[in-house]
């Protein structure tokens, strides 16, 4: 279904792929000033004591890694999960200099990843983002036993998921804004659907271990000002 100027979301002003859900602008529309509004969060709308704990946390080796599109490294492995793992594993096995603490900010289309098959096979993100059909990336390929050799290609240490990282002890934000853009693109292209309807149909489809934030871009600023150290990603 084409869309009209006024539906139409620019990819720099959301912070998404316009090319992967298919909303190639034409240079008229492109010029026009997107008609989407965020809802600011209160405190008292996410858990922000718990936000808190995890900037606060973390002991003296922590980074932050900001993923704002969801690529891949290869056929179901996401390349945030191996960027993570890859620097937990240098620091616990390689470095001699203890463990590291990561935490990962989604914003952007990225926040795709934080959202369960349910959503994925719903909305048809494998397609449009050109990925798999759901939401693989997210699901661990071993045992997650912590007991496993560094070098086991079945255990957890060579487990490219986000079930290996959260189970090591990852942490993940998931942008609210970015959130509500997905959902404002996903709305403009289905009759019927509201923006409302989509973002609540995220909100309650997001995956364990994955907390949402009111602003992924002011939560990778203030996880430096509690010193994890950034990683721009991917």
């Amino acid at each position: 279904m084409p869309l009209s100027r006024k539906q139409f979301v620019s990819a720099t002003a959301l912070g998404i792929s316009a090319a992967a859900i298919g909303l190639e602008p034409s240079a008229a529309q492109a010029q026009e000033r997107a008609p989407v509004s965020f809802h600011i969060l209160k405190p008292s709308q996410y858990d922000r004591a718990a936000v808190m704990s995890i900037l606060k946390g973390g002991g003296a080796h922590k980074q932050v890694f900001q993923s704002v599109s969801p690529l891949t490294v290869a056929p179901g492995i996401a390349s945030l999960y191996i960027h993570m793992q890859n620097s937990m594993n240098a620091y616990q096995f390689s470095m001699g200099t203890g463990k590291l603490s990561t935490l990962a900010v989604v914003l952007g289309s990225s926040v795709i990843l934080a959202l369960n098959d349910t959503i994925w096979k719903k909305y048809g993100f494998g397609k449009a983002f050109n990925l798999d059909a759901t939401n693989d990336y997210y699901k661990a390929s071993s045992n997650l036993n912590l007991s496993a050799a560094p070098d086991d290609p079945k255990g957890i240490y060579q487990d490219w998921s986000g079930q290996a990282v959260l189970k090591r002890g990852g942490k993940f934000f998931v942008c609210h804004n970015a959130m509500t853009a997905v959902a404002f693109v996903v709305a403009s292209k289905m009759p019927g659907a509201t923006v409302a309807g989509v973002l609540a149909d995220f909100e309650k489809n997001v995956l364990p271990g994955f907390i949402v934030v009111p602003a992924g871009v002011a939560s990778v600023q203030q996880a430096q000002e509690y010193g994890w150290k950034p990683f721009p990603i991917i």
